[in-house]
């Protein structure tokens, strides 16, 4: 796994913001073909699932603006975890790998148990997902996203400290294969896919207890 990092500089004032986060980037080797077939295959089927709501029952789609007809505005609903597809499952396993190096690098020990949610972003011509944030609770963990197919898109992850005057930001590729692991605080949004194939990537939240049914061990 490679790391990029955004660190502050020490503070002289008691005041000063401080932060020190980093992306870690690693690729993994699953069949890309297969799992594409499999997204596009239940890409119907997951849009006929209910659209997921915040806690007052509105309609949300995680503030990405995909909106209503969009497999994202139904991340509560389902787990591609769960597909239990030669994919997935090498998916998962390789998720795990990946947090276990992670927090080695922060030099935290990773839990005995961690819980996953894990939805798939399908964007067409045109399309591209708002700056969001993922948790910003006191349980707030790792996310991150798997890229399937991508073709002249990035991410753009935003310092959480300069996200009005200034704004600084660190902007990476996506490359089919590769995996980004994140704080799930870190606002991001992507560019705007531009192919006239659609763009799929796999998204995901990995939390220290299990918020829904729809979460499952890691």
């Amino acid at each position: 796994m490679d790391f990029v990092a955004d660190k502050s500089e020490e503070p002289v004032s008691p005041y000063a913001p401080q932060w020190n986060y980093y992306l870690g980037l690693s690729s993994i080797d699953i069949d890309l073909t297969s799992l594409r077939e499999t997204i596009l295959k239940k890409e119907k089927f997951i849009k006929k699932l209910p659209v997921s709501t915040t806690n007052d029952g509105d309609f949300t789609d995680g503030y990405t603006g995909l909106g209503k007809n969009s497999t994202t505005s139904r991340f509560q609903n389902y787990n591609v975890l769960s597909w239990n597809t030669p994919e997935t499952n090498e998916l998962k396993r390789q998720i795990k790998q990946n947090v276990i190096r992670y927090n080695e690098k922060y030099n935290v020990k990773t839990p005995l148990e961690l819980w996953i949610t894990c939805w798939v972003n399908v964007m067409r011509f045109g399309k591209k997902i708002n700056t969001h944030t993922h948790c910003l609770d006191k349980y707030s963990y790792l996310s991150g996203h798997f890229n399937v197919r991508c073709k002249n898109t990035s991410t753009v992850y935003i310092n959480p400290f300069y996200t009005v005057n200034d704004i600084k930001y660190m902007k990476v590729k996506n490359e089919n294969g590769h995996i980004t692991l994140f704080p799930s605080y870190i606002p991001h949004h992507t560019t705007r896919n531009y192919s006239l194939k659609p763009r799929i990537t796999i998204a995901f939240d990995i939390h220290l207890k299990k918020f829904t049914e729809n979460y499952i061990l890691l």
